[in-house]
């Protein structure tokens, strides 16, 4: 599909001739199951704590009668709401009030993301901009649909009608259904969001501040390798999004490999299904399959937290099987700076605990590091509370 754009703003970031801004690629809704509040589904009976988990299928998501659905869909900023706190859908009568932006380009996604749901976003207030800069950059699809009981707990979703994407702190589909990139940040946003990162003990986004800082705060004001003479025709098929150097802070940069980490990558490449011995993977297999599902704590746990900050872990998963999942929903650039091209579905065990292990301790270096960093620095120059306030003073006079 073609567009036109002035400026390069991400990776999948664009902005367009009037200013709005294209968001390409945006996984809108997944299949498989979501966990709802009996509260939510009133019609569906629940499980014996209160929730109903809905599956959906492959076939109703990516129907042709549900994607077209969403073709020219409302955007908004969270899900409109009446006095009741009830969610409304976009009419014709709100529509003025309501939407930001629409959705276009809807389609099923390729290779390791066939299992989403794909639109391009096109987002055309300050507003919604904004809401995305501070947080709500995850999605949330507005839609009606038939609801079938399956079990109590369990149901099963149909004839999707799609009605609006909303722009939401934390959508039900998860981090995976959000907007990708960073928008450029201004100083005074920076230093908000840095102060709420430290706040909150938010150590990934602590490190993609840091490693991100604005052009004011580095002193680099030359925006001319982020801009287009004039304006660019592109052609972008789908699934392939316009490709460019690999943006700070992604951990593509050999050099942020520290030795151990090139060790580990060398002792996986070696367990890797190509090279495993002969008459071993029957023995792997074998001792996978006998393992039991139970609750995931201590190493693993911990390991999971440092691989993906804040995720929430299941009340029952069998030990590799939750290792699988971590990795595959993980940090893309971390995980295959460790695997490679290597399908982590068909990795033996052995490789799974060796992978899983090694990113844990690249996330968790990779974090330390920068914000050690940060330490470092301002334990050097400032000492005491008096000293911080002077330190801030005069950075902020020589600004205006």
């Amino acid at each position: 599909m073609k567009y036109f754009f002035k400026t390069r703003l991400g990776n999948t970031r664009f902005q367009l001739a009037d200013g709005s801004v294209l968001f390409k690629d945006v996984p809108i809704a997944r299949t498989g199951e979501q966990e709802y509040d009996a509260t939510e589904r009133p019609e569906l009976v629940p499980n014996d704590r209160g929730k109903v988990i809905v599956r959906r299928a492959p076939e109703e998501v990516f129907s042709e009668r549900a994607m077209a659905s969403f073709e020219g869909m409302a955007v908004t900023i969270g899900h409109p709401r009446d006095f009741d706190g009830q969610i409304i859908f976009v009419t014709p009568d709100n529509w003025r009030q309501l939407a930001h932006g629409h959705i276009q380009n809807v389609r099923r996604g390729t290779d390791d993301k066939t299992d989403l749901l794909l639109a391009d976003v096109i987002v055309k207030t300050p507003e919604a901009l904004q809401a995305i800069d501070d947080g709500d950059d995850e999605v949330s699809c507005g839609y009606d649909a038939d609801y079938e009981q399956i079990s109590p707990g369990l149901a099963k979703q149909s004839a999707i009608t799609a009605n609006h994407l909303a722009l939401v702190p934390n959508g039900r589909a998860g981090f995976r259904c959000a907007i990708g990139d960073s928008m450029p940040s201004t100083t005074k946003n920076w230093f908000t969001r840095l102060l709420k990162a430290r706040k909150t003990g938010d150590a990934a986004e602590m490190a993609s501040l840091i490693d991100n800082p604005p052009d004011d705060v580095t002193g680099d004001n030359d925006v001319s390798t982020s801009m287009t003479p004039g304006g660019v025709i592109i052609n972008l098929a789908p699934q392939n999004p316009l490709p460019g150097p690999a943006l700070s802070g992604t951990g593509d940069g050999e050099e942020e490999i520290p030795a151990w980490g090139k060790a580990l990558i060398e002792a996986v490449a070696k367990l890797t299904p190509a090279a495993a011995a002969p008459g071993t993977g029957d023995a792997e297999d074998e001792e996978e399959k006998k393992e039991e599902e139970g609750k995931v704590t201590g190493d693993a746990a911990y390991r999971a937290d440092l691989i993906q900050p804040g995720i929430q872990l299941p009340e029952k998963a069998k030990p590799t099987a939750f290792k699988r999942q971590v990795l595959a929903s993980a940090d893309q650039s971390l995980v295959r700076s460790i695997v490679g091209d290597a399908d982590i579905s068909k990795l033996k065990k052995a490789t799974v605990d060796m992978a899983f292990t090694a990113v844990s301790e690249l996330a968790k270096n990779r974090n330390t590091k920068t914000v050690d960093s940060l330490q470092t620095q301002t334990a050097t120059t400032v000492k005491t509370i008096a000293g911080m306030n002077q330190a801030a003073q005069e950075f902020w006079s020589k600004r205006g």
